[in-house]
C-alpha cells in the first residue's frame, strides 16, 4: 500500500506523522515543490525511525510525479487560515491551487482514492474530484469528523464518560455553519437528556446553542493562540485512512459531493458516509428533525453560494 501526503506544512507534516503509525502502509511519499526542504524532513524522521523499536513504512519524497502509483493520496496544500478568518474566506487562492496541483497529478495517477483536508474542505472536496474527473465515491473531505471528535470530547468532558462511550453526529458545512444532529446523540444508548435525567437528575438540561458555538469557534480560539490547527485533522485523515485500507465499513461524517441525498445536488457536504477500500462505499440516510434539517439546508445553501463560481 503506498499513500502520498501532498502538502508540507503543518497539517501535512502532521499527517506524515500520523500515517507512520498505520502498518499497512508500505510507502509513505512527501510530495511539495521544495524539494531540499522535503529532503530534510524526510532525514529527520529517518533519524527517528532508526530509534524506533517497530519497523515503519519506507519513507520518499518528490514532485508531483511521485504520486504515480500511489493508492491513497492526501490533500493538505494551500494557504491556511489566519487568526479570525473563516475557511470560507479561502476560497478563491485554494481553488486556484488546488486546480493547478491536481491538473499535475491526474497526469500521473487516476486510480487513487483521494482524502481531503484543505480549506474550505467541502469546496474543494468539490474542485479536487471535478479537476480529476474521478467518481465522487473517491473523494473524500474530512469533513465534520473533527467537529463531531470535538462535540464527543466537550460532551464527554461535562459527563465525566471516555470519548469512546459517546455515539453522534456534526454534518453540514466544516466551519460556521456546521450543525450538530442533537438527536443522534446517544450515551449508554440514551439520549443526552434522558441521560443527564438518569445521572444527575430531572430538570437538567444542556445549552444546545452554546454546546453548538463551542464546537464551531474551537479551531479559531486555537489559531488565534498558537497559529494553526493540525493534529485534530491529521488524526481524522487517518481514521479515514484506516477505514480504507482495512475496509471496515465504519460510517463516518465526512464531505462527499451528492446526488441529491438529503435533498442536496452538486455540492460537497458532510454526512453520514460508509467507507472501505473503494472509498464511500454509501451515503447514509438519517432521520432529521425538523430543525436539524432547516439547519443542515441553511449550512448546504452557504457552501452552494460559495460553490456557483468555482464548480
Amino acid at each position: 500500500m503506498k499513500v502520498a501526503v501532498i502538502g508540507n506544512g503543518n497539517v501535512g507534516m502532521a499527517t506524515f506523522k500520523e500515517l507512520q503509525r498505520q502498518r499497512e502502509i508500505q510507502e509513505l511519499v512527501l510530495i511539495g515543490r521544495d524539494q531540499e526542504k522535503l529532503q530534510a524532513e524526510i532525514e529527520d524522521f529517518l533519524d527517528a525511525e532508526a530509534l524506533a523499536t517497530l519497523p515503519t513504512a519506507k519513507l520518499t519524497f518528490g514532485g508531483y510525479d511521485a504520486a504515480k502509483g500511489a493508492d491513497i493520496l492526501i490533500y493538505s496544500a494551500g494557504v491556511a487560515q489566519k487568526p479570525g478568518q473563516s475557511r470560507l474566506e479561502l476560497v478563491e487562492q485554494n481553488v486556484k491551487i488546488t486546480r493547478d496541483i491536481f491538473t499535475e497529478v491526474s497526469k500521473v495517477n487516476q486510480g487513487a482514492i483521494i482524502i481531503v483536508l484543505s480549506n474550505p474542505v467541502d469546496i474543494i472536496t468539490a474542485v479536487v474530484q471535478e479537476t480529476m474527473g474521478l467518481p465522487r465515491e473517491k473523494v473524500i473531505g474530512t469533513g465534520t469528523l473533527l467537529d463531531t471528535a470535538r462535540l464527543k470530547r466537550f460532551i464527554a468532558s461535562m459527563l465525566d464518560v471516555s470519548v469512546n462511550s459517546t455515539d453522534m453526529f456534526v454534518l453540514g458545512e466544516h466551519g460556521d455553519s456546521s450543525c450538530v444532529i442533537w438527536s443522534s446523540v446517544r450515551i449508554l444508548g440514551m439520549s443526552l437528556d434522558d441521560y443527564i435525567a438518569l445521572d444527575v437528575g430531572e430538570g437538567t438540561s444542556v445549552k444546545q446553542n452554546k454546546l453548538s458555538e463551542h464546537v464551531r469557534s474551537a479551531a479559531g480560539k486555537m489559531i488565534a493562540a498558537k497559529g494553526y490547527t493540525a493534529y485534530g485533522v491529521a488524526a481524522a485523515a487517518g481514521r479515514v485512512v484506516s477505514a480504507v485500507i482495512n475496509d471496515t465499513h465504519e460510517i463516518l461524517p465526512v464531505s462527499i459531493r451528492l446526488n441529491g441525498e438529503y435533498g442536496v445536488e452538486g455540492i460537497a457536504i458532510s454526512v453520514p458516509c460508509m467507507i472501505g477500500r473503494n472509498g464511500v462505499l454509501a451515503v447514509k440516510q438519517m432521520p432529521l428533525t425538523e430543525d436539524e434539517n432547516e439547519a443542515f439546508h441553511k449550512s448546504a445553501s452557504i457552501l452552494s453560494e460559495f460553490a456557483k463560481s468555482v464548480l
